[in-house]
C-alpha cells in the first residue's frame, strides 16, 4: 500500500514541478526521508524521487541544494548494488553541467564524492570521478592539478589493464599538453590513446573525441587537409549520438570551416559546407562568426576581418584553438597587405602605409619591425623621420656556400680516417 502511495506522490510531484516547485520538493523529500526498502519497486521509486528532486533543483538553478542532495543521499545509496550506486552518483553530478557558473561547486562536490568512494572501497567509481575531475580542472585551466591527477591515474590503470578508462585518461593528457603548447607530448599521449583504443571497443563519443583531438594536432602542424578529414569523422560521430547539447558538433563544424579558410579554399567550397545538412542542423551565431571571417579573408580585407572579430568576439574568442589560429591568420593577412603596399617603394612614410591598410601607425610600425627582424622585408625603420627604407635584396655569395660544402666533405674524410686508424689500433 505504501508503495502505491509513493507511486502516486511521484506522479503528483512531476505535475507540480513546474507550477508549484515547493510542493513538488516536499513530496520528493517525503519519499526520500524513508529507506528505499528491499524490493525492486521501492528501490525504483526511491531512485525516481532522487533524480526528480535533483532535476527540480537543476531547473531552478538551486546549486547549493543540489550539492547538499548529493552529499546527504550517497550514504543511503550504499544499500543499492555498486553499479547502481555509481550510476546514480554520476547522474546527479551530471545535473550540475546545465547550471551556469558552477565550476567551483562541481570541483568541490566531485572531490567530496571521490573521498566517499575511497572510504567505501569503490575503486571503479573513484576512477570515474577522478577522470571527471580532470575535465573540470581543464575547464578551470588548472593544468598542473590536471597533470598530477592524470599521472596518478595512468600508473594505476596500466597496472589494472583497464583499457577503456586508460584511453579516456590518455586523451585528457593529450588535451592538457595541447593547451600548454607542448605539441610533441600531446601527440605522444594521443598516439598512446589510439594504441590502447585499438585493443578494446571504443564508444562513439570517445572515438569522436579522439578524432577531434587528432584534427587539432594536425592543424597545429599546418596540415589542414588531414585535420579537415578528422573533423569530418568527429562531426559524424557526434551527430549520430544526438547529443542534448549541440556544442561539440558545432565546434567540429567551426573547425572544418577554419581549415577551409586556412587553406584559402574557394568561396564555392565554403558555401557548399555552410549549406550542408549538418550546417543547417547546427546553424547559429558560431557558424555565422566563421562565415564572417571567411568572407573577410576571401576579400583580403583587414577592416572586415577586425569587424568580424569584434562583432563575434565571444563566439571566436571563447575557443582557444580558434582564437590561436585566427591570430595567425590575421598576422599573415597583415603581412600580405603590407608587402603589397610597400612593394613599389624604396622609401615610404609609415603613416602612408598605415592609411593604406586602415590601421594605426604604432601597430603598423611594430609589425614592420617584426617583418624586418624575420627577414620578410629587407630594410630599416627610420623612426626620426617616420619612414621605412627598403633595400634591394642582395644575391647570396656563392663562395660561402662552396666553403661550407668543402668543410663538410673534409669533415667526412677526417671521420673516415679516424675510424680506419681506430680499427688498426684494436
Amino acid at each position: 500500500m505504501a508503495q502505491d502511495d509513493n507511486t502516486k506522490r511521484l506522479e503528483e510531484a512531476k505535475q507540480l514541478s513546474q507550477e508549484k516547485p515547493s510542493q513538488a520538493e516536499q513530496l520528493y523529500q517525503d519519499i526520500l526521508s524513508k529507506p528505499p526498502g528491499a524490493n525492486d519497486r521501492a528501490a525504483r521509486d526511491f531512485e525516481a524521487a532522487l533524480m526528480g528532486l535533483g532535476e527540480l533543483y537543476r531547473d531552478h538553478k538551486r546549486t547549493q541544494d543540489l550539492a547538499n542532495l548529493v552529499q546527504q543521499t550517497r550514504d543511503v545509496l550504499t544499500s543499492f548494488a555498486r553499479a547502481k550506486t555509481a550510476k546514480l552518483v554520476r547522474q546527479l553530478l551530471d545535473l550540475f553541467t546545465a547550471i551556469p557558473n558552477t565550476l567551483e561547486t562541481q570541483i568541490s562536490v566531485t572531490k567530496s564524492c571521490i573521498e566517499w568512494a575511497q572510504s567505501q572501497r569503490q575503486g571503479f567509481l573513484r576512477q570515474n570521478l577522478e577522470v571527471r575531475l580532470v575535465g573540470q580542472y581543464m575547464q578551470k585551466q588548472a593544468y598542473y592539478d590536471a597533470l598530477t591527477l592524470i599521472n596518478t591515474l595512468l600508473k594505476e590503470l596500466k597496472r589494472l589493464d583497464d583499457k577503456l578508462v586508460l584511453v579516456e585518461v590518455q586523451l585528457q593528457e593529450s588535451r592538457v599538453y595541447h593547451a600548454l603548447g607542448n605539441i610533441p607530448k600531446g601527440r605522444a599521449a594521443l598516439t598512446s590513446a589510439r594504441t590502447s583504443a585499438a585493443s578494446v571497443y571504443c564508444p562513439p563519443l570517445l572515438q569522436a573525441g579522439l578524432d577531434m583531438q587528432s584534427g587539432q594536432l594536425h592543424a597545429e602542424d599546418a596540415d589542414f587537409q588531414t585535420a579537415f578529414s578528422y573533423f569530418i569523422e568527429a562531426l559524424e560521430g557526434y551527430h549520430s549520438l544526438a547529443l542534448p547539447s549541440p556544442a561539440k558538433p558545432t565546434a567540429a563544424l567551426q573547425y572544418m570551416l577554419l581549415c577551409k579558410v586556412m587553406l584559402s579554399a574557394p568561396s564555392a567550397d565554403l558555401d557548399a559546407l555552410l549549406t550542408s545538412k549538418h550546417a543547417l542542423r547546427y546553424a547559429g551565431p558560431r557558424l555565422d562568426a566563421m562565415q564572417a571571417v571567411a568572407r573577410a579573408h576571401s576579400a583580403r580585407s583587414l577592416e572586415a576581418y577586425e569587424t568580424a572579430l569584434h562583432t563575434y568576439r565571444y563566439e571566436l574568442g571563447s575557443d582557444p584553438f580558434i582564437a590561436s589560429h585566427l591570430r595567425r591568420l590575421y598576422d599573415s593577412m597583415l603581412e600580405a597587405n603590407l608587402i603589397k603596399v610597400i612593394e613599389p617603394f624604396s622609401r615610404v612614410e609609415i603613416a602612408h602605409v598605415a592609411a593604406m591598410v586602415g590601421l594605426d601607425v604604432a601597430q603598423v610600425e611594430r609589425k614592420l619591425g617584426q617583418m624586418i627582424l624575420d627577414r620578410v622585408v629587407v630594410g630599416v625603420l627610420d623612426q626620426g623621420e617616420g619612414v621605412l627604407v627598403v633595400y634591394e635584396e642582395e644575391a647570396g655569395d656563392q663562395g660561402y656556400k662552396a666553403a661550407l660544402e668543402t668543410i663538410e666533405k673534409l669533415g667526412g674524410v677526417v671521420e673516415g680516417l679516424y675510424a680506419g686508424q681506430a680499427g688498426l689500433l684494436e
